[in-house]
């Protein structure tokens, strides 16, 4: 059994937290302070950076050397959308009843299509109106990426540096040249090569762990340049740049942490859940503060906004695992049967 890295943990609460932090400052229309970014980008691309090299390391680390395809995407199938579709459900729910909004008012039918493969919000950058109403699109970009795992896992065990390579010129023609709908921070090629350094860095995982002190130091020195000073260049990079920065350094710290902390799995559990349903958290709650209280006062708007998210990231965890669990006891029930009968037919 592989040792339970507890540093990964830590990234994943780190990450969500970026992103969520970002979205609490856009709801209250602003776009600065350091709830929202950093010297050269803002924070919110730093912690889908982050989701990004995490999802590659722990796919290394687990299908490195070996890869069932159809139970690869069976479990990947059932770690995103059961969940998604009940979050949309719930959401849909509030927006509906709640609310009084009716979200899907001149939404074609048939661009469900795009929901239930995980991709509505992604087709927003293409000017395209969809029932989208949980996640962003980052629900798009991993699943694309799950869909391409077996083919990385291929040029994992066989080429990796001439693959870094080729993904790296990808990576640069697409900064350079990106003019398109879809930005380059949403574009799956940044998000096939953050997630293939995710593999990379677990290829080299021992010697980073027990990098020397003083490499472990010079990274930190250039995390607080990237954090404080603004430099000249595109801001993806910057942003990239600073996740990888802060995966390096925590793993260095990493080896060191083995108790496995309560809190800390609990977040975990519900962290794709908070992913899910957070920006109607943060809607509803504001729509209903200002009018209760006229104006939103920032710091209990925030504490009220992180206990209620965590509280519908629960309620849409365990209602999910729930669902499942029933889903698989009929199941296997029907197995059984059919194990009966045949036994008694061969025993006839």
């Amino acid at each position: 059994m592989k040792e339970k890295k507890i540093y990964l943990d830590i990234l994943r609460i780190l990450a969500i937290s970026m992103v969520f932090n970002l979205h609490f400052t856009v709801a209250l229309g602003q776009q600065y302070g350091v709830f929202f970014g950093f010297a050269n980008g803002n924070w919110g691309n730093v912690g889908t950076s982050l989701f990004f090299l995490i999802s590659g390391n722990c796919l290394a680390r687990n299908y490195g050397e070996k890869l069932e395809i159809g139970k690869f995407y069976k479990k990947r199938w059932l770690a995103i959308f059961p969940m998604f579709y009940v979050s949309y459900l719930l959401v849909l729910f509030g927006h509906m009843v709640i609310l009084q909004n009716n979200v899907l008012a001149g939404v074609e039918p048939w661009k469900f299509i795009y929901t239930l493969i995980g991709i509505d919000m992604y087709m927003v950058f293409k000017g395209v109106r969809t029932a989208a109403l949980v996640g962003e699109w980052y629900t798009a970009i991993i699943v694309g990426i799950y869909i391409l795992f077996p083919l990385l896992q291929f040029l994992y065990r066989k080429c990796k540096i001439p693959t870094t390579i080729v993904l790296l010129a990808l990576y640069v023609l697409n900064l350079m040249f990106n003019k398109g709908q879809i930005p380059a921070d949403a574009h799956i090629i940044t998000g096939v090569f953050i997630f293939w350094i995710g593999m990379f860095i677990y290829r080299f995982e021992k010697h980073l762990e027990k990098m020397p002190w003083f490499v472990w130091g010079l990274l930190i020195v250039c995390s607080c340049i990237l954090l404080f000073v603004p430099l000249p260049g595109h801001d993806l990079v910057y942003k990239n740049l600073l996740a990888l920065l802060i995966f390096l350094v925590l793993m260095r710290v990493g080896i060191y942490l083995k108790k496995d902390m309560v809190v800390l799995r609990f977040l975990c559990k519900i962290e794709y859940a908070i992913y899910l349903c957070h920006h109607t958290v943060l809607l509803v709650l504001f729509t209903f503060y200002v009018k209760i209280f006229g104006q939103v006062e920032s710091i209990s708007y925030y504490v009220l906004s992180v206990v209620i998210t965590i509280v519908f990231a629960v309620v849409i965890t365990y209602l999910t695992n729930w669902i499942i669990k029933g889903i698989s006891k009929i199941g296997s029930g029907k197995t059984k049967k059919k194990t009966k009968i045949k036994k008694k037919v061969k025993n006839s």
